[in-house]
């Protein structure tokens, strides 16, 4: 069983974007991806660590999605939104998408 957890450079998180979009699109590059994701990884430029279960394809969204929209998502540069996404695999193989916010605004305590 894998273990751990592995997460995405904004570099990688480009590359796997553009797997995702050969999936939707093609067929026969999902069902590849779902029996060999570590070879498709690496074909692809990513350097996956085997004993991390692999990023899941999100499902299918309705409409028409550009490969720079993909790209922006996949890269954490969404429209409005301050701080980063990044893919994360855990044990079991299940996939969530984390974000973080940046501090604008506050600020630290002065010590005495």
């Amino acid at each position: 069983m894998a273990e751990g957890i592995y997460v995405l450079s904004d570099e990688d998180r480009r590359k796997f974007a553009k797997i995702v979009s050969s999936a939707w699109s093609d067929t026969e590059f999902a069902d590849r991806y779902q029996n060999t994701p570590y070879e498709v990884l690496a074909e692809h430029g990513i350097d996956y660590p085997a004993a991390v279960a692999p990023p899941l394809l999100p499902p299918k969204p309705s409409g028409d999605l550009s490969m720079e929209a993909l790209e922006a998502v996949a890269a954490g540069a969404a429209e409005g939104t301050l701080g980063s996404a990044s893919s994360i695999s855990t044990i079991g193989g299940t996939a969530f998408t984390a974000s973080t916010a940046g501090t604008f605004g506050i600020e630290e305590p002065i010590a005495n």
